[in-house]
Order: C-alpha cells, then sequence, then structure tokens
C-alpha cells in the first residue's frame, strides 16, 4: 500500500469548491502530500489554496489555462521550481457543452476538445519526461468518463467523443511506460456522475441524474469526495481503471452504485457483442430524457 507523505501531487481544475479536483487536493494533502493546484479561475484558485492553506497543509496556486501548452509548461516549471519534483499528475481539468452534430456549429467541439483532450495532451507533454528523468516511482491520471468509455451518450457527441479520445490517449501513454521500464503507473478515471459545477450549480445534477434514469440509466450521484477516494484507492492499488467494482463500492458507499455497476458491465459486453457479431450499436448507446 503507498504512502503518500511528502510526496508532491500537481491537479488541473481543482479550484471549484465543488469539483473532484479540490476534493483530491484536499484527500491527498490529509496524507501528507504537498500540491499543486491548478484552475483557469483564479478567484476560484485562490479560494482553494487559501483554505487548504489555513488547515495546514503545504500548498501553492497556479492559474492555468490547460488548452494552451505554454500555460501548462509554465505549471510544470513553477511546480519543479517550487518543490524540485512530481510525484502525481492528476489531469482532471474538464467542461461539458452542445457540440451538436447536425450543423455547421464547431466552435463548442474545439473547444471541449482544447479542454478535455489536449488538456491531458498537454500535461503529459509538459510533465512525463520530466517525471520519467527523476527515476522515481509516480502516477499520471487522466479524467475521462463513462459516456465515452462504457457506453455512448449520443445526446452529447462532444463530450463522449473527447471521452473517449482520453481513455485511448491513457492507454496509449499506458504502453510507452511500460515500454520504457518505468516505475510511473497510468490510471483513467472514470468518475460516476458526481456532484459538482460541471454544468453550472451542482444542484442541476440532480434534474441530470433523472434525466438519464428516465432514458434507461440507473446512476446514483457522487459527492466529489467518494470520486477522490476512488482516485487514492487505484493509486495505492495500483489499477488502471479507477473506477469502483462491487467490492470497492460497498466499501466506500455502502453499495449505492450496485446498480450502475451492473448495467455498466452489461453496456461494455453489448460494446464487444456488437462488435464481434457485426450488430448495430444500439444496445449500448444510451441518453438523457428529460421529458417525463
Amino acid at each position: 500500500m503507498e504512502e503518500f507523505n511528502d510526496k508532491v501531487a500537481v491537479i488541473t481544475g481543482s479550484g471549484g469548491r465543488n469539483g473532484i479536483g479540490r476534493a483530491t487536493a484536499t484527500l491527498l494533502a490529509e496524507q501528507g502530500c504537498k500540491v499543486v493546484l491548478s484552475d483557469i479561475d483564479e478567484g476560484a484558485l485562490k479560494a482553494t489554496e487559501s483554505d487548504l492553506s489555513a488547515a495546514g497543509h503545504d500548498v501553492i496556486g497556479v492559474q492555468t489555462d490547460v488548452a494552451d501548452y505554454d500555460s501548462v509548461r509554465n505549471l510544470a516549471d513553477r511546480a519543479y521550481d517550487h518543490f524540485g519534483q512530481v510525484d502525481i499528475l492528476f489531469l482532471n481539468a474538464g467542461v461539458t457543452g452542445l457540440g451538436t452534430l447536425l450543423d455547421d456549429e464547431l466552435t463548442d467541439w474545439h473547444r471541449i476538445f482544447n479542454i478535455n483532450f489536449f488538456g491531458i495532451l498537454n500535461g503529459i507533454k509538459a510533465f512525463v519526461p520530466r517525471m520519467i528523468a527523476q527515476g522515481t516511482s509516480g502516477h499520471v491520471l487522466g479524467t475521462s468518463s463513462g459516456s465515452g468509455v462504457v457506453g455512448v451518450c449520443h445526446q452529447t457527441p462532444s463530450y463522449s467523443s473527447s471521452k473517449a479520445a482520453v481513455c485511448t490517449l491513457l492507454e496509449c501513454l499506458y504502453g510507452h511506460l511500460r515500454d520504457q521500464g518505468t516505475a510511473i503507473k497510468v490510471h483513467v478515471v472514470l468518475p460516476p456522475l458526481t456532484k459538482t459545477g460541471l454544468i453550472g450549480n451542482p444542484d442541476f445534477m440532480g434534474m441530470v441524474q433523472q434525466g438519464l434514469r428516465n432514458g434507461g440509466v440507473p446512476t446514483g450521484l457522487a459527492e466529489p469526495s467518494d470520486v477522490a477516494a476512488t482516485v487514492v484507492d487505484a493509486m495505492r492499488t495500483g489499477q488502471f481503471w479507477a473506477v469502483n467494482d462491487h467490492a470497492a463500492d460497498q466499501r466506500f458507499n455502502g453499495g449505492q452504485f450496485a446498480d450502475q455497476i451492473d448495467w455498466e458491465h452489461l453496456m461494455l459486453h453489448n460494446r464487444t457483442d456488437s462488435y464481434i457479431d457485426r450488430k448495430t450499436p444500439d444496445s449500448y448507446l444510451w441518453a438523457a430524457k428529460f421529458d417525463s
């Protein structure tokens, strides 16, 4: 079981008060990590930095636009200049949006991919070579989504596509680091629907949950701290997929997500069967319905 005392963690998208990034930063700091907070929202970033510092944790905040490679390189420089090392890189910043298909709109597509996909690619390029050069063990995590990995939420094509691309990118990183014989582990973070500010007010996530349930998705609603516990557990156990199975769900959540886990397994089987049997993807397409 890995301990985190005196390790240095860099977490993007960690300024928001109700976010997975802040919850993970808090949990790691409580376990002895030194933390580099990063967010594009300077006000939220300063507030989180102040709160964690007041609690006695060793943290700094660096305003960063993950879609801008120079900004991410500056984040890496600041982290290494201040702490001299990086042991945990959690590339968590992400957004949602419309990104519709059957029109000529592309602006939202570029925004979503620039943050969700290129934000992670920029982080890999800015940090991972330096982490390899340290010659120490470490972790690289990226936030994907079940909507692009388990099954496909076809009503959010830009978001789902970007998250599927994140999964492939991190699988490639895993292969590269394995082939080089490094001691750096890679993890794909797959949060359940979580009460964050991803679509604005965190309370709106209850409506999203109901819409998904109306569409046949038996989703629960997690707190950011629940996801943070899963992230830390994945690093401790070395799991590539940072997602709870039934045993972990029972341990952390009292079995709250049992139905969702079973449904996700069904979607994955349906996806595989569709490919093997050359069937249409209907059995693993899912969507929200807010009209009932």
